[in-house]
């Protein structure tokens, strides 16, 4: 038998060696047997036994006070808010304030009707594309009064000015819009809203 003929037989035994220890040692142990046998034992458990002196304490989650859940509502209403009111494009017809008027008092209401009266007579070609996104990126409550019905909020937004294709002449800044709510049938409403 030549050399080359040995080596191979050698591998070969090592290799067939390698996988019977494999399905006899590990293969069980991987599956869960290991040669112990399964059994399904319903044992209670025993109360932990504490030191003596101590006492249990329970997780309590505390629930959010009502000035908590206040500054939450006018918080989520000011950046919906503040997004919609800041995104508009030159070819949506102002629809970005006129779809907010239900969130404004009658005053807010009366600004926006002049707003776009105003600005639907000074219109002018419309054919190249100009718009702004707008994005809330943080909030600052300036002061909550329940009891007189009026909050302002400041948003914290970040803006995408584009005009022509969209990924021609783009501009991104940082602008403060401050907002004054007041209550109104016992909903919040937006009654002025400033770009700083």
């Amino acid at each position: 038998m030549s050399r080359r003929n040995k080596i191979l037989i050698i591998v070969v035994l090592v290799l067939v060696a390698l996988a019977l220890a494999y399905w006899l040692f590990l293969a069980p142990r991987l599956r869960g047997g290991g040669g112990v046998p399964k059994t399904n034992v319903n044992v209670p458990l025993e109360p932990l036994a504490l030191p003596p002196g101590s006492t249990t304490v329970s997780a309590v989650v505390p629930e959010a006070s009502r000035e908590e859940k206040l500054r939450s509502e006018i918080s989520r209403l000011a950046a919906a808010f503040a997004e919609r009111f800041g995104s508009y494009s030159n070819q949506g017809d102002f629809e970005n304030l006129l779809d907010l008027k239900s969130l404004m008092t009658g005053n807010m209401q009366t600004w926006v009707d002049n707003f776009v009266a105003e600005n639907k007579a000074g219109q002018t070609d419309n054919t190249v594309y100009f718009g702004v996104t707008t994005k809330s990126v943080s909030l600052e409550t300036i002061s909550i009064d329940e009891a007189a019905g009026e909050a302002r909020i400041k948003v914290r937004t970040q803006r995408r000015e584009a005009s022509g294709t969209m990924s021609d002449n783009v501009r991104i800044y940082y602008q403060d819009l401050e907002l004054s709510f007041k209550k109104v049938g016992g909903e919040w409403k937006v009654d002025e809203a400033t770009w700083k």
